[in-house]
């Protein structure tokens, strides 16, 4: 091994002019042969590489120094068996290279390698670390400069931008014609006013030439015959639209002609027209609804007095027989009697709990329930007086558990199912279903009875509104109306469907929410506020 200050391969007989080139180069170089095994490589070159004279004399194979390096850290993490053998695929190719190099010091080299014919490769190492740093202080110059130029582009924009977005925030048309009636500025509401201004702006038109885009009748007039007329005009543009429009002379000689927009102005008249009979129609509504209430009021007077009369009939008739009435007949007279009472009850009941609700508020006390228990209960009970209709419940797919007011819920599940049994023909079915879908409970009461009319659906929640359909068919108008309010304190919602003859389905839903997802949101316990 030649001990001089380069590594040179054992038997290698160097000449003074090689170890000279070698010495003076201002860059590094390597041979390797076709075994890829370092041939020489000289200090400059293992000064930038940071490779020990002692590395090279134990192991000159590329190999060794790829370890070495990856050893070290220079080619980043992994494993340095397989960052070593990726190299090592490459190298054995023996293709030309060249690639920059940023070394753990921040040594920037390049490496420029040169397969020779009889295989094996010469590499040139060159430090351009301080090339390298002007390229990026260039790169930032010029980032800089760019940015600049940017941020200047933008200021221009922003300001034309501002003078553009100024007169376009006019509400009112604005045009500019300079001393010999042409146009010269005008804001985005004219090209509103006059479809075919853009074009004539281009060819700087007069004014003339825009007011006959529009009007074609309209008579040529130079800015001194605008100026004898009136300075300020009204006219009607298509589409039923009016404009006031405003000419002022500037100081130039020129025109500056605003145009406001009064068709709103002109439908003054039509529009307080319009209020007067809408007043009108509130006056006779507030009219129908008085007659309403007292046709409520005469119509509760006589479906409390038929069970009283009812009853007493039966009750005379009892006393007059009461020692030789048969036990059928002494039966079916109470069972009379206790249907009138169980029908007064409920028409005071629904009386008295709709005058509540309206007038202190209602309150809801939610509880744990098993909704499709609550609505089988409503049903049997319904199904236990009730020998005129056939039922069909199917409500196995309600929520096991739900957060409600148990007896308001009751009484509004007992409201569709009353009303399906009243409005629907003898030995016909009453379906009543529930699902879960979407967070939603919901319930469906379905008949086959009358139906309402698709006019009047929309009313039927109206309080004391009850449907053309329903007439000789005993109600209060108020059952609807309550269950309503019911489901909205509770978050849920009610929809009918309906024909005339075919029959009604009303669907209520219920949120679905545990007493945690109700914490969450706020609500708690619900008080509904008086309505």
């Amino acid at each position: 091994m030649n001990k001089s200050k380069h590594f040179i391969y054992g038997d290698f007989d160097p000449s003074s002019l090689l170890d000279s080139l070698a010495s003076s180069m201002h860059q590094g170089f390597s041979v390797m042969d076709g075994n890829l095994d370092l041939v020489m490589i000289n200090r400059t070159a293992m000064d930038l590489l940071a490779l020990p004279v002692e590395l090279l004399e134990k192991d000159r194979s590329l190999a060794g120094v790829l370890r070495y390096n990856a050893e070290r850290g220079d080619y980043g993490p992994g494993n340095p068996e397989d960052l070593v053998q990726v190299r090592i695929d490459l190298a054995k190719m023996f293709l030309p290279h060249d690639f920059v190099r940023t070394r753990p010091d921040g040594t920037v080299i390049r490496v420029q390698g040169t397969p020779m014919e009889n295989g094996g490769f010469i590499t040139i190492y060159s430090d351009i670390t301080v090339e390298h740093e002007q390229e990026i202080a260039l790169k930032e110059a010029r980032d800089q400069l760019e940015a600049s130029l940017g941020e200047r582009t933008r200021e221009l924009a922003v300001h034309h931008d501002m003078l553009v977005n100024s007169i376009n925030a006019i509400k009112d048309g604005l045009v500019i014609a300079d001393p010999d009636g042409r146009v010269v500025l005008a804001n985005n509401k004219m090209f509103e006013i006059y479809p075919q201004f853009p074009a004539l702006l281009v060819r700087k038109a007069s004014l003339s030439e825009i007011v006959q885009s529009v009007f074609p009748d309209e008579p040529d007039r130079t800015l001194d015959e605008l100026s004898d007329s009136a300075m300020w005009t009204e006219r009607e543009y298509p589409f039923g639209i009016w404009y006031k429009i405003t000419r002022t002379r500037t100081d130039s000689g020129g025109m500056l002609c605003v145009y406001t927009d009064i068709t709103k102005y002109k439908e003054q008249h039509s529009i307080l027209q319009s209020h007067t009979d809408e007043l009108v129609r509130h006056l006779r509504k507030e009219k129908e609804l008085n007659e309403m209430q007292r046709e409520f009021v005469s119509m509760a007077s006589h479906e409390f007095r038929t069970p009283l009369a009812i009853i007493d009939s039966n009750a005379q008739r009892i006393l007059r027989k009461i020692d030789r009435i048969k036990p059928e007949a002494l039966s079916e007279r109470l069972g009379n009697i206790r249907d009138s009472v169980q029908r007064m009850q409920y028409l005071i009941d629904r009386f008295l709990n709709f005058s509540q609700s309206q007038s202190v508020g209602m309150e809801i006390e939610r509880e744990p329930v098993s909704l499709g228990d609550l609505v089988k209960s409503v049903c049997d009970r319904y199904i236990a007086i009730t020998r005129t209709h056939l039922f069909e419940i199917d409500v196995a797919f309600l929520p096991e558990e739900i957060e409600i007011d148990k007896k308001l819920i009751e009484q509004s599940v007992s409201n569709l199912i009353s009303n399906a049994i009243k409005y629907s023909p003898e030995n016909t079915t009453i379906y009543v279903t529930g699902s879960e879908a979407g967070g939603q409970a919901m319930i469906t009461v379905r008949d086959q009875g009358v139906g309402i009319p698709a006019e009047e659906v929309p009313k039927i929640f109206n309080r004391y509104f009850r449907a053309s359909t329903s007439s000789g068919i005993a109600g209060t108008g108020i059952g609807l109306n309550m269950t309503k309010m019911i489901l909205e304190k509770h978050g849920g919602k009610v929809h009918v469907e309906s024909e005339v003859g075919q029959g009604t389905a009303v669907t209520v839903s219920l949120p679905v929410l545990s007493r945690a997802a109700r914490r969450k949101k706020g609500q708690g316990k619900l008080k509904a506020a008086t309505v």
